[in-house]
């Protein structure tokens, strides 16, 4: 059995700077598992921006799935999850958005004291000075007709400001990508008190009554015991952490009854208020562009890798709106993002394509994760419940947001670039037609929240010190604590997340 200050599970986004931070003074033993590859980064598709696409469905994704959505005509979600040191911050977009300051103020109202926008924002200023950050280098000319065609219809530069229209910012460094890992783990293996530990798959957290004092882990010498002397801290993301929990009898107790698990504590909210924002693709043939990266050979990904000049530094998603769809709103509810690929899944396949993705930002319909069986390799059942809410206000704000896209596509100096649509039903104006393409072609941006829900109040899973309640030395920090979602892309606040539990755990030492 081995012994350690702080095992953290997960080397994900919030795993790699949790492991940095608690690392970095030097007198705390910290160890790092992961269930991953630890070198995924010796993969041209992890390092070239325009090909992370290609990483989903592959080793380095979890694979998993929702159960069938009713909302969505009964279609089973791809959910992609990295699975590798860097986690999701090795196979998504790497778009770095901060979210509104109505969003944070909104945790602080809720009783969630110096989580206040004002109060988080040297924690994104910290998390920028260590992550990369770069702009477009070389835009397509499709994506200034894009800002262009925003500006026309009245929208604003969004500048300081997440509304309006932006050029994206992701986490690039030289023309590669840069996750997390690369952030924050590669300055920080050299340390003798730090171990990170990939391949190693984690079965359950290990109590002794009501403290947490190690994990239960699989690896290459079989099935081990790996003790905890301060704390055991999840960070397996919003899928991950709650199945643990749940595995390791923290968590409903009619659920954990029915499995067999044995009780630890019943924490009734354990894989509940599951939220994601939900996107709808708009996506067109493409006129005078090839979408950078499709057809690229091994000869031509090599020459990029050499020279690290060209299309293939595309995000793909190169420009973002921000708006509202009914004036009285105090932030927006719609983010259009512009793809200079045809997303998503369409009638006619095409290689060479434009979207629009119409994204949900404050989604009211709540989802769940529960156990499939007891067994550690069953994946959970992942049930979102996109447009499940009894008032129908999703739905109505999507409808809304497809015709707030469809003005940006109808405007001439974007739609010069636009070829056929992929999906009938995509520029129709009436409303069943909407309703009907939204239920047939929305699926996930992958941006799953809140399934370890931290809150002031008795019925959240995490306190505001992300301590699970009811339990000692174990605590929980990634994107599923998030009290609620954001309106952004997710790596960015996860990654603010981390740096200020790393404040909170340092300063309780």
């Amino acid at each position: 059995m081995s012994r350690w200050d702080y095992v953290i599970v997960g080397a994900g986004s919030a795993g790699c700077v949790l492991a940095d931070r608690l690392s970095a003074d030097g007198t705390a033993q910290v160890l790092l598992i992961e269930a991953g590859t630890g070198t995924p980064e010796t993969r041209p598709e992890v390092q070239v921006p325009i090909l992370f696409p290609r990483l989903f469905g592959g080793d380095l994704d979890w694979n998993f799935a929702t159960v069938p959505q009713r909302g969505l005509a009964d279609r089973a979600i791809p959910i992609p999850r990295g699975k590798a040191v860097g986690g999701s911050s090795v196979i998504n977009a790497q778009l770095w958005t901060r979210g509104h300051r109505a969003d944070y103020d909104a945790w602080a109202e809720t009783g969630l004291d110096g989580w206040s926008h004002d109060d988080l924002q040297p924690y994104f200023e910290r998390a920028e000075q260590r992550i990369s950050l770069t702009g477009l280098r070389h835009p397509l000319p499709v994506t200034p007709a894009f800002v262009n065609a925003c500006a026309h219809l009245g929208y604003a530069p969004a500048a300081e400001v997440q509304e309006g229209y932006a050029l994206a910012r992701a986490t690039h460094r030289d023309g590669l990508r840069h996750s997390s890992a690369d952030a924050y783990l590669a300055p920080a293996r050299k340390r003798p008190n730090l171990t990170v530990r990939a391949d190693t798959f984690v079965r359950r957290v290990v109590f002794e009554g009501t403290r947490a004092v190690g994990i239960e882990v699989e690896g290459d010498s079989g099935t081990e015991t790996i003790r905890a002397e301060r704390e055991v801290i999840l960070a397996a993301g919003s899928v991950g952490s709650p199945h643990l929990l749940l595995l390791s009898g923290v968590g409903p107790a009619g659920e954990l009854s029915r499995h067999g698990v044995p009780l630890v504590q019943d924490v009734p909210s354990v894989g509940r208020d599951l939220t994601d924002h939900l996107l709808v693709p708009l996506a067109f043939e493409a006129e005078g562009f090839w979408s950078p990266g499709a057809n690229a050979s091994s000869e031509q990904i090599a020459q990029y890798l050499r020279d690290r000049h060209g299309a293939m530094d595309s995000i793909i998603s190169e420009a973002l709106l921000f708006l509202r769809t009914r004036d009285e709103l105090e932030a927006p509810d719609i983010e259009v993002v512009h793809l200079v690929v045809p997303l998503g899944e369409h009638q006619r396949p095409a290689a060479h394509g434009l979207a629009l993705g119409v994204i949900l930002l404050r989604p009211r319909s709540r989802g769940t994760i529960t156990l499939r069986s007891a067994d550690p390799h069953d994946a959970p059942l992942i049930d979102p419940g996109y447009l499940s809410d009894e008032a129908g206000d999703d739905l109505a704000t999507l409808v809304a947001g497809v015709r707030s896209a469809q003005q940006v596509l109808r405007q001439p100096e974007f739609a010069q670039w636009m070829g056929k649509p992929l999906t009938d039903g995509a520029l129709s104006e009436e409303i069943d037609d909407i309703t009907a393409y939204i239920r047939t072609t929305g699926g996930s941006i992958h941006h799953l929240v809140s399934t370890c829900r931290m809150g002031a109040d008795e019925h959240s899973v995490v306190d505001p010190n992300f301590a699970v309640r009811g339990l000692t030395g174990l605590r929980v920090v990634d994107a599923s604590t998030m009290p609620s979602i954001v309106r952004a892309h997710t790596h960015a606040p996860v990654t603010m997340l981390a740096e200020r539990a790393a404040d909170v755990f340092l300063q309780q030492r």
